[in-house]
């Protein structure tokens, strides 16, 4: 980070034109002021969430228990556990800060941190290269506020990381497209062959600038210069085959994972449409996009200004929209730079070989706020002689981003995809005597299997077999369960650990099979059975989906 940082001061410490604010006043310190504010304060709610040091939820679990358990050369040639997958220069940077720092969720989280405080700033120079000063402050300030941007900072999963290559890879297009000599084009080509061993999905992004880079060339008739180009994207394209063909390719995705994110997020692009409901695809996923990675919806209120903040969000969707139109007119190769990725990545979800939903899709999130930036830069030159409508358009965007930002401080325990997987399993630690015994159901293991090693438990649990694929209703299910209650008999107390939200294990079609879905809540179907083995005591734990029930076995014994 060091070393980019050094090769990007130039550019970040680069005078920008000044802003002109009321009464006509022309300031630049005011500019490097309110940069400086806002990247403080972006910094600091990310900090706040990084010490407030929630527990691990289910997808960070599931990576994490990799990253303390295998060693480095494990992590480059054996498959993740739970069928994870990570960029190799992401998992060993994790797997160094767990080596130094211990196995703990801020160790975990820290290299998402600073891949996230890093990504403000470098994108002060990328903001300006295409907006003008008020504008680039607004993009700024949507991307230090900006809930899915803050959340993904603080989480031990690469998206942070890929967020971050997303802005080197503009910020490096920025700095070395206009020159064509050797030394500069060997910097790029390097850079660039980099990212990807960070970040998968910067592969749009890299592809898009070499596309439109090119194609600029090419309009231009400018074939020296469209070689010496190529010869540097080529570097980048041997640098993705490496990745692809000793990584990659060995773990294609399978068809349950397919499944799960076309029927259950409608993640791929139908393609061609063939339908009304195909149709409906784009206008639902534009509001999609909005909501995450935007942010551009206030969490946590009550009609009627959940309502207000529903129909306000055609706002953004318009000026995105009005931003790629204008910026198209006015250089095709700044709106190629910016919406070929896009377009990139939405062949690849229409050939069902990459999500755009949610998180899959926080790498775009700089091209979203620059587009839709720029379409309030547009409008406010346009109204500027009628209409004082640029406080209005700043009020507006960041409305939704401030609320949430600052609700999520002073409620923490309301951030996204908060759970309590750490504290069901440490009031277990607290509670555990000898004589006791832990039973934790299959939709837990993930959690223990990381508590366990990180906290050291003092206590060794009884995993619960997932026996729901092989059982035809919920009497079979028992009976095939029969090992496992047979462990618990001869202990004094039972605490029985499971999630009343997690009904799929990983790699399994949600919805299958249909006698366990529509049965009951995950893991309270083995409570009668363990009632019938002694009584249930009523000081458990139950808090944000995990809970422990504790059961007395002494009088069956």
């Amino acid at each position: 980070m060091f070393l980019f940082y050094k090769v990007a001061s130039p550019v970040i410490a680069k005078d920008h034109k000044p802003i002109l604010f009321s009464r006509g006043i022309h300031s630049k310190k005011l500019v490097s002021f309110l940069t400086g504010f806002i990247i403080t304060a972006g910094i600091a709610i990310r900090l706040f969430h990084y010490f407030d040091n929630r527990s691990l939820w289910l997808d960070e679990l599931y990576l994490a228990v990799s990253l303390i358990k295998m060693g480095f050369w494990e992590l480059a040639t054996q498959p993740l556990a739970y069928e994870q997958k990570g960029p190799l220069g992401f998992l060993w940077a994790v797997k160094l800060s767990v080596t130094v720092f211990g196995k703990g969720e801020m160790a975990l989280r820290l290299f998402s941190l600073l891949a996230g405080i890093a990504s403000l700033f470098f994108f002060v120079p990328v903001a300006r290269h295409f907006l003008k000063p008020w504008a680039g402050l607004l993009a700024l300030a949507m991307m230090a506020l900006a809930t899915p941007v803050v959340y993904h900072s603080v989480e031990a999963k690469q998206y942070s990381a890929e967020l971050f290559a997303s802005i080197l890879a503009l910020f490096f297009y920025l700095r070395y497209h206009a020159h064509t000599n050797t030394a500069s084009l060997l910097k790029w080509a390097a850079a660039g062959a980099i990212l990807p061993w960070f970040s998968y999905s910067v592969i749009f992004v890299l592809a898009g600038i070499a596309f439109a880079v090119c194609l600029n060339e090419l309009l231009r008739k400018e074939w020296g210069k469209l070689f010496k180009y190529a010869g540097a994207f080529g570097i980048w394209l041997c640098s993705f085959g490496i990745i692809y063909l000793v990584f990659m390719s060995k773990f294609n995705d399978s068809a349950w994972l397919i499944h799960f994110f076309e029927n259950y997020y409608n993640a791929f692009l139908p393609f061609p449409p063939s339908s009304a409901a195909d149709i409906k695809w784009f206008p639902e996923k534009a509001i999609s996009v909005l909501k995450y990675p935007m942010g551009q919806n206030a969490l946590h209120l009550h009609w009627p200004y959940t309502y207000l903040i529903e129909h306000l969000r055609v706002l953004p969707f318009l000026l995105m929209v009005a931003g790629a139109i204008l910026l198209l007119k006015k250089s095709s190769l700044r709106f190629n730079v910016l919406g070929f990725p896009i377009l990139l990545a939405l062949v690849a979800s229409g050939l069902k070989l990459y999500p755009f939903h949610e998180r899959f899709i926080l790498f775009l999130f700089p091209m979203f706020i620059l587009l839709t930036c720029y379409g309030a830069q547009a409008l406010s030159s346009f109204l500027s002689a009628r209409v004082k409508v640029k406080p209005l358009l700043i009020g507006l965007l960041l409305v939704p981003a401030v609320w949430n930002a600052t609700w999520e401080v002073v409620n923490p325990r309301y951030f996204l995809r908060s759970e309590a997987n750490r504290e069901a399993l440490l009031f277990i630690n607290d509670n555990y005597k000898e004589g006791d015994v832990v039973y934790v159901y299959w939709n837990m293991w993930q959690a223990y299997a990381y508590y366990k090693d990180a906290y050291n438990l003092k206590f060794t649990a009884v995993r619960g077999t997932d026996v729901k694929k092989i059982s035809a209703n919920h009497k079979e299910y028992l009976q095939n369960l029969a090992p496992d209650l047979q462990k618990l008999k001869g202990h004094a107390r039972l605490f029985y650990l499971y999630n009343v939200n997690i009904r799929s294990d990983i790699g399994e079609f949600v919805g299958q099979p249909d006698w366990y879905f529509h049965h009951s809540t995950p893991g309270k179907i083995l409570e009668p059975a363990f009632v019938r083995m002694g009584n249930k005591l009523s000081n458990g734990f139950d808090a944000v989906g995990a809970v422990v029930s504790i059961y007395d076995l002494a009088p069956q014994n």
